[in-house]
């Protein structure tokens, strides 16, 4: 990487930050209509529209849209990687669900875990596009330090009940479901040569994901349906479509320019730090900072960062 590149990194950090403000308006979102399904429609929905707009606004993406099915024939794209976009589905769910309860910083770090400890299946199975590749011990190691900082975590909250243990699982999942997104992503990505492309298909399916769930809420489950709320009086719970936008648009951006390790390392430091900043300034009412959540945050950071080493 070059030395001038260095200074894109505050940028990368601040940048990051809009999962961590995209996790707070959706959970305002599920505050206000007290529906997180719906909650989480309105955020992927925003995104599919966005980057669907975009897609057909140029030629190129136009064409490699079109060559979506194709691949299927051929057999470049497999069944399963039209369904990475339910990683992001159940991301979002979470977000609605497990932040106007327990915050934003704790969410984060149980997806963060999650990521890196599921990243290991991912490999092990090649389900990227770099295909399988082995497990170090090094990167067991850092997927158990990131585990680890998420139970520091849940210690702030002095006695962690049932439902607190479900958010955190929920987070944990939803980090799994995440990684093995970002696999799928890197084959589509690669074999349509369009990151708006694999940005619109993800959106769809998750949005698909997401319809479901509100039929078997609704139609099995017998619970109310709720009206969005008012995208004119209040457009800030309208923003959770916008900052996914602007969080996949600026990472095929800075990834040319940091390369993968870089970028991760400072793009998690942000996720972290953003989500604790908002629950310094902006808590929720089931928001509990405490020492053990720092620390939790920290460890966690450090299993990110032994995952990304490589031995030569």
């Amino acid at each position: 990487m070059r030395s001038s590149s260095w200074g894109l990194l505050p940028l990368v950090f601040v940048v990051s930050m809009a999962n961590s403000l995209q996790a707070r308006v959706n959970g305002a979102a599920s505050e206000a209509i007290d529906h997180p399904i719906i909650a989480a429609m309105m955020s992927v929905g925003g995104g599919f529209v966005l980057s669907a707009l975009i897609v057909a606004s140029r030629q190129r993406t136009r064409a490699a849209a079109r060559q979506l099915f194709v691949h299927a024939r051929t057999g470049a794209l497999k069944p399963w990687n039209y369904f990475a976009g339910f990683g992001g589905g159940i991301f979002i769910l979470g977000q609605a669900l497990v932040v106007p309860a327990f915050g934003v910083t704790i969410y984060i770090i149980a997806v963060v875990a999650g990521q890196t400890a599921a990243s290991l299946l991912v490999d092990r199975l090649g389900i990227g596009p770099a295909g399988k590749q082995a497990v170090t011990g090094l990167r067991v190691i850092a997927a158990i330090v990131a585990v680890a900082g998420v139970a520091i975590s849940s210690l702030g909250r002095g006695e962690v009940g049932s439902i607190a243990l479900a958010a955190i699982l929920y987070g944990l999942a939803a980090g799994a479901a995440t990684a093995a997104q970002y696999g799928l992503n890197g084959t589509i990505a690669k074999v349509t040569e369009s990151a708006m492309v694999t940005s619109a298909l993800n959106f769809a399916m998750g949005f698909t994901l997401l319809s479901i769930l509100l039929v078997i809420n609704t139609v099995i489950l017998g619970n109310p349906l709720e009206s969005p709320p008012s995208i004119v009086a209040t457009p800030w719970l309208w923003l959770g479509g916008p900052l996914g936008m602007l969080f996949i648009a600026s990472a095929a951006l800075f990834v040319r320019y940091l390369g993968v390790l870089v970028f991760t390392l400072a793009s998690v430091a942000g996720q972290l730090g953003g989500a604790l900043l908002l629950d310094l300034l902006f808590p929720t009412a089931g928001t509990v900072l405490s020492v053990f959540v720092v620390i939790g945050l920290v460890v966690t950071a450090t299993g990110v960062y032994l995952s990304t080493i490589r031995r030569g």
